[in-house]
């Protein structure tokens, strides 16, 4: 993935009083503010007064938004419509939650009542992601954006649909363990997948690596993954221990649920208008304190943290980011892929803007960071992504040289998503447990 308030409101007229006159019961001040606009005349504080309050006011007023969407030549007569997106009439980002009805010539609507200053990412699908839209070419599209200004109609022409023949295969491959596993911490199950390498059933002494796997139905099968494309993670496991990097490792990826944006940040921010996150510390006690000590006993593992890594992107990246700098002792390497920098004001890069504490960091960790050029809504956001990446690795460079190894890769025109993730995955797995390499910090 993506904030002003008015001052506080005058305090008016508490009664009249029985000879006609008004009392007012407030501070001088504040009758200063009355009288300025019983007069019509507005000095600059009082306009300023004004000017909050209609603001506090226009925020928190709804309007409606309708979308009006013409559909591809050959979609099914009987196909229903369905809008998946960021906020929480959409699903959030559930593919059949919110159906859009049908109109008598063809078209579908929805109308939507919405607060001014949302902001809405959104897609269409015909009930999966296996059936989201698509370019007239049959290629992914990055998820439309809406903000919400006004009383407004979207009108909306689907190029094309993603229509598979039949129900999508899975793509798992290798020794896959599955389980739900119940945290007293975040008070709730977590869908938990183990991929283990092929060396595992035979090296019965041996300990191995492991990597634990943000958004983890991403990672193996697109029958679970979020929009129907995976980070090919088992494929890539596979590569690396049966090929000439020879690097067997344990894959655990963790499913991330409704709470995603608290879990994976470390301070709040907006989303839909509404404050969210600031949960990450919660979320690591459960990885650190209930999930690894478990994944250790049920497995063959290597513990150290230099043995440990922790993958993820977007808002997973920030997390990736925040377990790095707060647990050292227990991870000591770590990717974080397109990781989302604007999240709190760019509270990630203003900490590692600043010079390690004892507890920051721990010695010789290793963190790959990576970027795609096109991975904003917009230009601007596009250059302001790489130059936010760009921020940190200078950060990193400036003041933890001698603590963390980094490398980092701007990948031309590569969008947010899956797809991306899992191109750049073998590389950054390859850095993160290959043999130190010479010069420090790249």
């Amino acid at each position: 993935m993506d904030h002003a308030r008015g001052d506080k409101p005058l305090i008016g007229m508490r009664s009249k009083l029985p000879n006609g006159s008004v009392h007012w019961n407030v501070p001088f001040g504040s009758m200063i503010g009355l009288w300025c606009l019983m007069v019509g005349w507005l000095p600059p504080a009082c306009a300023q007064q004004a000017s909050g309050a209609k603001s506090d006011s226009a925020k928190s007023s709804k309007v409606k938004v309708t979308w009006q969407v013409t559909v591809p030549e050959g979609t099914p007569e009987s196909s229903k419509v369905y809008i998946a997106g960021s906020i929480d009439a959409f699903g959030p980002w559930q593919p059949n939650a919110f159906e859009m009805a049908k109109q008598e010539d063809g078209t579908y609507r929805a109308d939507v009542e919405l607060p001014i200053g949302t902001r809405v990412e959104y897609k269409f699908t015909r009930g999966s992601w296996a059936t989201v839209e698509k370019t007239p070419q049959g290629a992914e599209i990055q998820n439309r954006l809406l903000s919400v200004r006004g009383p407004e109609t979207v009108r909306v022409a689907i190029a094309s649909w993603a229509i598979p023949k039949s129900a999508p295969s899975s793509t798992a491959t290798g020794d896959l363990r599955w389980m739900d596993f119940a945290s007293e911490v975040l008070g709730s199950k977590r869908r938990v997948t183990v991929w283990l390498p092929p060396q595992y059933r035979d090296r019965v002494h041996e300990g191995f690596p492991v990597v634990y796997c943000l958004d983890g139905q991403n990672l193996f099968d697109r029958q679970r993954a979020a929009f129907g494309v995976e980070w090919e993670a088992d494929e890539t496991a596979r590569a690396l221990a049966s090929g000439p990097a020879n690097l067997p490792l344990i894959l655990v990826g963790i499913d991330n649920s409704k709470d995603r944006f608290d879990e994976y940040t470390p301070v709040g921010d907006e989303v839909s208008d509404k404050p969210v996150g600031g949960k990450a510390d919660e979320y690591l006690r459960f990885l650190v304190t209930e999930l690894k000590p478990w994944i250790d006993q049920e497995f063959r593992t290597l513990k150290s943290a230099e043995t440990t890594a922790i993958v993820g992107s977007s808002l997973g990246g920030v997390l990736v980011l925040h377990a790095l700098r707060t647990h050292p002792e227990v991870f000591g390497k770590g990717a974080a892929m397109s990781p989302s920098l604007f999240w709190g004001q760019g509270y990630t890069v203003q900490q590692y803007s600043q010079p390690p504490s004892d507890q920051a960091f721990g010695d010789k960790q290793r963190l790959w960071l990576d970027i795609g050029t096109r991975e904003g809504k917009s230009d601007r956001g596009q250059v302001q992504a790489v130059e936010q990446t760009e921020q940190l690795a200078e950060a990193l460079k400036q003041h933890h040289r001698e603590r963390i190894e980094v490398r980092t890769m701007i990948d031309s025109e590569a969008k947010h998503h899956e797809a991306a993730w899992a191109r750049r995955l073998p590389i950054a797995l390859e850095f993160l447990f290959s043999s130190p390499v010479e010069g420090g910090s790249k």
